[in-house]
């Protein structure tokens, strides 16, 4: 008969390299299925209580309250800003434009920005606020 020698005794400690492995694997997936957020320009919108919530597809024109114009998020010139909506607005006419302007901008600056965007076609034009009344302020 075969004889087996003695069974260890003591503390035997699993290998933790499969589990390491899994954990990692795991990690990766996570981090590239997540969602990432696109930036944000940090505005204080206006008041506005007869505000609707608007969910279309269209062109985002901010301006921050230094007076810089985005579009889409991507900084433009003011100079450049109607070849690039002119841009826009050839591959889709008619799509909605929507104005989000910081508070304390001047209205000048608004309405300079509202005239090029009609200069260019853009007919659909909103005015992005909040939505707060003034009762809740």
């Amino acid at each position: 008969m075969i004889e087996f020698g003695e069974p260890l005794r003591g503390n035997r400690i699993p290998d933790l390299t499969p589990m390491i492995d899994v954990i990692f694997l795991l990690l990766i997936f996570f981090m590239l299925t997540s969602i990432y957020s696109k930036p944000v320009i940090p505005l204080d919108l206006p008041d506005g209580a007869s505000a609707v919530k608007e969910e279309r597809e269209g062109i985002d024109v901010g301006i921050d309250p230094d007076g810089r114009i985005f579009v889409n998020g991507d900084p433009v010139l003011i100079d450049e800003f109607e070849i690039y909506v002119a841009r826009l607005l050839a591959d889709e006419p008619g799509q909605p434009v929507r104005l989000m302007s910081d508070a304390s901008n001047r209205f000048g600056l608004v309405i300079s920005v509202m005239d090029k965007l009609r200069l260019q076609g853009a007919a659909n034009i909103s005015i992005v606020t909040d939505g707060a009344t003034l009762d809740e302020k």
